[in-house]
């Protein structure tokens, strides 16, 4: 860099020769900038910033041979405003500016008046993108290549599916307009739009959060990407509904036992159907992991028997902490002592969910409407509480993230083993 900083007179200097290879591409033979400063370190510091922006639009230069698209040159322009200590903004936004924010925007640009690109930057001359908030679930996808790792065909369309309602919803509200002109008024009137729906009984407050949540997601991934200088926090900031406690009840021990295990309530269902929510009643595995087992997962001939959910190529886990060792007992053994290699006539969690709260809606096997297949987790974690079993142990079991700080290899399989015996189901052949 110090090859790049001179002085002329009292002033610090940014001059650097255009390389050859970029020649070809730009107007220039060489750069020069003032850095308007006499503090040789603040000169070097201004320089850093302003050289990478130069390599930067020299590369964007060399990709759009020679021509920067619209897109290109607004990202260049908001890199070079900040270069120079500015947020970009538009002439309209200047002029609405504190009178010494103005004042300093165009002595800035006097100091640089043989660039042309600073004067623009500076002074909100370039041409905003016009990306469009129908374009962003397009520009989205790519930039979320690192969430969908591992993650099946049916686990990818489920990640997506609701982002792409969400935002077609958003849209439906406010219209498709520029991303830019997007404001906290449109914001506001999305959330009212969730509030009329919540008052009239077509929605509840947990779906308008995880939509809103997902829209702010959207836009604020896209901006960043794209260099959209858009404050999508502050958009969306007190945006959150209250939510009313609506988790899904456990079933009571007793019923599971007593009806849904022994007595001849599920001779309706398919057998695989039927052993699912076995083996779901003394795991508290998520129905989508146990389909997801495949047969080196399970392991019946150990001195302990266990199932291994483990994530794979094409089967993500929930989360980082879902992975786990569940010993097997009970009504769970019995329903793998029935499957050696895993499920096989449901692949899709989804489809086995549907079918078995079916089947238990139409039996009237639901205490209440707030019942289903899901229950039997929370029914297993409250056997856990009730037998007395550590927190930690609990959480291990679940897959859920441990409260406190973890160390080594986490509980032994033979201590779950102890515990889960404790609160085994009996199963009649």
């Amino acid at each position: 860099m110090r090859s790049y900083v001179f002085r002329r007179g009292e002033y610090f200097y940014y001059r650097r020769r255009v390389p050859s290879y970029v020649l070809p591409y730009e107007t220039r033979t060489s750069i020069k900038i003032s850095l308007g400063t006499r503090d040789e370190r603040e000169a070097r510091r201004k320089a850093a910033i302003y050289n990478d922006y130069i390599e930067d639009f020299w590369r964007s230069l060399i990709k759009a041979n020679g021509t920067l698209n619209r897109d290109a040159a607004y990202r260049a322009a908001v890199k070079l405003a900040k270069a120079h200590g500015f947020a970009y903004k538009s002439v309209a936004e200047i002029a609405k500016a504190p009178l010494e924010e103005v004042i300093e925007r165009v002595r800035v640009a006097a100091g640089s008046i043989e660039q042309e690109q600073v004067v623009s930057a500076v002074l909100g001359g370039a041409e905003e993108p016009g990306l469009m908030l129908g374009e962003c679930l397009e520009k989205f996808w790519p930039l979320c290549a690192d969430r969908l790792v591992n993650k099946s065909d049916h686990q990818i369309r489920k990640w997506k599916n609701p982002r792409s309602a969400a935002l077609t919803g958003f849209m439906d509200v406010i219209g498709d307009k520029r991303l830019n002109d997007v404001t906290r008024s449109d914001i506001l009137q999305y959330r009212q739009w969730w509030l009329d729906r919540i008052a009239d009984g077509t929605a509840v407050a947990g779906t308008a959060n995880k939509n809103i949540l997902y829209v702010r997601n959207i836009l604020q991934t896209v901006c960043e990407a794209h260099e959209i200088d858009k404050e999508v926090e502050s958009l969306f900031s007190r945006m959150r509904l209250k939510e009313l406690d609506n988790a899904r009840p456990p079933f009571e021990a007793t019923y599971v036992q007593k009806t849904l295990l022994n007595g001849g309530a599920l001779a309706g269902l398919n057998a695989e159907a039927r052993l699912l929510i076995y083996a779901m009643a003394d795991t508290g595995a998520r129905e989508s992991e146990l389909i997801g087992l495949q047969p080196d997962d399970i392991l019946l001939n150990e001195h302990i028997p266990y199932i291994w959910i483990r994530a794979r190529n094409d089967h993500a886990l929930k989360t980082l902490h879902s992975e786990r060792k569940i010993p097997l007992v009970g009504s769970s053994l019995h329903a793998f002592s029935q499957l050696p290699e895993g499920f096989s006539h449901y692949r899709n969690a989804d489809t086995a969910s549907t079918t078995i709260n079916k089947y238990l809606r139409e039996n009237d096997l639901k205490p209440t409407d707030g019942h289903s297949l899901y229950s039997l987790r929370h029914t297993f974690k409250d056997r856990l509480r009730d037998a007395g079993a550590p927190e930690e142990v609990i959480d291990e079991l679940m897959g859920h993230k441990s409260r406190g700080p973890r160390y080594g290899r986490g509980h032994m399989l033979e201590a779950k083993h102890e515990w889960l015996k404790k609160i085994a189901f009996s199963v009649l052949h």
